[in-house]
């Protein structure tokens, strides 16, 4: 009797590992964020779409695992440029003035659409709770415009508060159209953030996946 008993719980057990192996690779697949990131930081809405199709919306925050800055909208403008030489402008940011008379094509698409999860991709270095944005390489959040500084702003993570603060950007980082000054903000669900002539919607994962499924 003992030995059947013995034999149903190791068949029991063998069924349950199959079963475990199969949802971890599940979770590892949602949980790995990171590798799905592209050198920029970015993440396909494609993929983000066809995700909260075939997941619930506890899976795909469990993937996310942090907020997203999701591309709003561009504002029509202009670079004022100036005499400079081609080494000098690779090193200088161009200051962004407003032009409500030029078309908002004129601003990079990519970026207008771009999604940034506030993670760091699976090469990142430096602490793990601080996401920087700027225009060059060594950026978590990379942003290829001249309207945007190489240091742009700061994003420290704590306790699932997220603190933005600016870097001394050229032309600035605004919080639902008002510009930081040296203090630190607080970032919340659905607020609007600005990097120069680029606006992001803030969203917690819920909200993304509640406005992936609605679209």
């Amino acid at each position: 009797m003992f030995g059947k008993a013995l034999g149903l719980m190791k068949k029991q057990k063998k069924t349950a590992d199959k079963s475990t192996g199969a949802g971890a690779k599940t979770r590892a697949q949602l949980g790995d964020i990171s590798k799905m990131l592209n050198a920029s930081g970015r993440i396909g809405l494609q993929m983000l779409q066809k995700m909260a199709k075939v997941y619930n919306k506890v899976e795909f925050e469990r993937f996310m695992q942090q907020p997203v800055l999701v591309g709003a909208s561009v504002q029509a403008g202009s670079l004022a440029t100036q005499n400079r030489h081609a080494k000098e402008e690779l090193n200088k940011t161009v200051i962004f003035e407003v032009d409500t008379d030029e078309a908002a094509s004129s601003a990079s698409d990519s970026l207008k659409h771009a999604i940034y999860p506030l993670v760091k991709n699976e090469y990142a270095t430096g602490p793990v709770n601080i996401f920087s944005i700027g225009r060059i390489d060594g950026n978590d959040m990379i942003m290829p415009d001249y309207a945007i500084s190489k240091q742009q702003a700061i994003i420290d993570i704590k306790r699932g508060n997220y603190i933005i603060r600016d870097d001394g950007s050229t032309n600035g980082t605004l919080i639902n159209g008002k510009r930081l000054d040296k203090k630190p903000v607080q970032i919340r669900d659905k607020d609007v953030v600005a990097f120069a002539r680029y606006e992001f919607t803030f969203l917690f994962p819920e909200s993304l996946y509640d406005m992936l499924r609605d679209g």
